[in-house]
C-alpha cells in the first residue's frame, strides 16, 4: 500500500468562486474533489448548490489559479 502527501491551497468542503478560461465556466460553491497526477498537476472538482438549495452540478477540472477563496469549510 502506498501513501501519498500533497500541500494544495484548498481543501475539501471550503467555500471558492472560480472563474475557468480552460473550461469556460464561473461560479461559487464547495471542494468536492482533487485531483493530482503523475506529473505534480492538480485540478479541483466543485459542488454547485442549485437555486432550490438541494441540487448539485459538480464541475471538475478547475485550476488551483482559477479559485479564489470565500473562506473555510463549514462546520455542522
Amino acid at each position: 500500500m502506498h501513501t501519498h502527501t500533497i500541500r494544495t491551497r484548498f481543501t475539501f468542503g471550503d467555500r471558492v468562486r472560480f472563474d475557468s478560461r480552460l473550461q469556460g465556466c464561473m461560479g461559487e460553491g464547495t471542494i468536492f474533489a482533487i485531483t493530482f497526477d503523475a506529473e505534480g498537476n492538480i485540478d479541483y472538482m466543485i459542488s454547485i448548490t442549485g437555486a432550490d438549495g438541494i441540487t448539485s452540478e459538480l464541475q471538475p477540472g478547475i485550476l488551483e489559479d482559477e479559485i479564489t477563496s470565500l473562506g473555510p469549510a463549514s462546520v455542522d
